[in-house]
């Protein structure tokens, strides 16, 4: 199994992945997410500084536990969830660019997606055009939708995550995204 991983990981060395000023360099476990969104949510709009924030996702289990290097590299910020979920936001604590998004359940485990911010993939390294990229949690967007991407106001409903709800939960701010949930 282990010799299959490692020819896994030859085959496929992932997508180049690092921050604003180089103190964090790794690669993503694949080099096809699971997929990409535009999460418009007001949480990504605060930790983007701009209109969405955007993410790819990959297996948790093929991302955590994080290799012990990478992780003395990045810092943690880590905030409850109106769900009572636990969200941790790893950045680079030199230059505060977020690298990737892990969602704890009440349970202790992990959702089974980890979101790791596109634009922290390296230029050139991701076809973001043939990643046809959903539009979620429109319901806060700030910027025009256009009719022919495929949107949803809060997560497409077949891929709605564990410990969330495709609808909203309970809990919400007056714009309908619940407070201190971001996707993931």
């Amino acid at each position: 199994m282990a010799d299959q991983a490692k020819e896994s990981a030859a085959a496929d060395p992932g997508l180049p992945v690092s921050c604003e000023c180089g103190h964090v360099q790794f690669r993503t476990p694949s080099s096809t997410p699971d997929g990409m969104a535009h999460c418009h949510c007001t949480n990504c709009q605060k930790q983007s500084a701009s209109a969405f924030g955007t993410s790819l996702y990959f297996p948790t289990d093929k991302v955590f536990p994080l290799p012990a290097a990478l992780e003395q590299k990045l810092a943690v910020f880590t905030h409850p969830t109106d769900s009572g979920n636990t969200m941790h936001c790893y950045f680079c604590p030199r230059c505060g660019v977020r690298m990737l998004h892990a969602c704890i359940l009440p349970d202790g485990l992990r959702r089974d997606k980890v979101s790791f911010k596109a634009g922290t993939v390296d230029a050139g390294c991701l076809d973001w055009r043939a990643m046809k990229p959903k539009h979620i949690f429109t319901r806060s967007a700030v910027v025009e939708l256009l009719p022919e991407w495929e949107c949803y106001e809060t997560y497409p409903p077949a891929a709605v995550p564990s410990g969330a709800t495709a609808g909203g939960e309970e809990g919400t701010k007056e714009d309908g995204v619940k407070k201190g949930e971001e996707p993931v």
